[in-house]
């Protein structure tokens, strides 16, 4: 079903607030991951994905731009959370297989007090079960909470990865990066009359 025709909700862009998104981390043990400790969480994702990631001077690019590209649980670290939010280029670019997760387009991203148009979820791991827990409930709020009113992607990098989408609701996406999923728009923007 193509994505447009898939829910009565169209995809409604917002300002996220950065601020508030970090406190909500927060109650589920995450916190946003330091310049120092990128390179450690890469090595941790790629550890538990059995997948390269991006270069840490990248990730740290990417982290300062938007403020919230990764977090990080545990010290030592035990779970790590990336995502990417996603300019409506960059939206685009997902759907149209432009899109590069380890190194996006600036014009794809969206940073810290501008308009987001959709999330890109890249790693969302941890080493242990009460670390995969949180991250999942974390997961689970931030789309209720933060991110309902725009389309959410990622890929799935195992076979637990790919169930717990489906779990959540997700649909392998047509077009676009290979094993790419898609949610949908599910709520109105933070703020926005119903």
């Amino acid at each position: 079903m193509p994505h447009s025709a898939a829910h009565a909700l169209r995809s409604e862009p917002f300002v996220p607030d950065t601020a508030d998104m970090i406190r909500r981390f927060a109650v589920f043990g995450l916190r946003p991951a330091t310049i120092h400790e990128i390179p450690q969480a890469l090595a941790l994702a790629e550890t538990l994905t059995g997948q390269s990631m991006a270069p840490p001077d990248v990730v740290v690019a990417n982290q300062s731009y938007t403020g919230s590209t990764v977090l990080v649980m545990g010290y030592p670290l035990s779970g790590v959370f990336i995502n990417i939010l996603l300019s409506e280029a960059g939206v685009k670019a997902v759907r149209e297989g432009r899109f590069t997760p380890g190194d996006p387009a600036r014009a794809h991203v969206a940073g810290i007090g501008e308009i987001c148009f959709g999330l890109y979820t890249g790693v969302y791991a941890g080493a242990t079960r009460e670390a995969r827990r949180q991250i999942m409930q974390c997961s689970a709020a931030l789309r209720v909470e933060f991110f309902g009113s725009v389309p959410l992607f990622a890929r799935a990098a195992t076979e637990d990865g790919a169930r717990s989408m489906a779990s959540l609701g997700f649909q392998p996406a047509e077009g676009g990066l290979k094993g790419l999923w898609v949610h949908e728009p599910i709520a109105h923007a933070p703020g926005a009359a119903a």
